[in-house]
């Protein structure tokens, strides 16, 4: 799956009607990694997860949507309690921290067993 979001980063520099810069298509790129990731490590220890990943753009942001059976833990929770933490957040927090600061928001919801977790990214910040 981070193949395939690579491969629609790829996109949106080659059409012109969506156009990023080099930067912008970077940040959407490792993103899509890092909510990859930790929506792999919220199903805990050797599980092995389907993930069905869609990605939507314009000129002023992309938004990519991650659905996969049902993990043990809410990213966006997650994210929020990474924020009262501050520093003394440990090094499991990583990923999070890196999808904190490439993405613009983090949404995670959860029905009937399935994940979905949608994560926007603006072209400029």
């Amino acid at each position: 799956a981070a193949g395939s979001a690579s491969r629609r980063c790829r996109s949106l520099r080659r059409n012109g009607k969506k156009r990023w810069n080099a930067r912008s298509a970077a940040r959407l790129r490792s993103a899509g990694e890092e909510a990859l990731l930790t929506l792999q490590e919220a199903a805990g220890a050797g599980a092995a997860r389907q993930v069905r990943l869609t990605a939507r753009a314009d000129r002023r942001s992309a938004e990519l949507e991650f659905v996969a059976a049902a993990g043990e833990v809410n990213i966006e929770d997650r994210l929020g309690l990474l924020a009262d933490l501050g520093e003394s957040a440990g090094e499991s927090e990583v990923s999070l921290r890196l999808l904190r600061h490439y993405a613009s928001s983090v949404r995670h919801q959860k029905y009937h067993e399935v994940d979905i977790v949608t994560v926007q990214v603006d072209a400029a910040r």
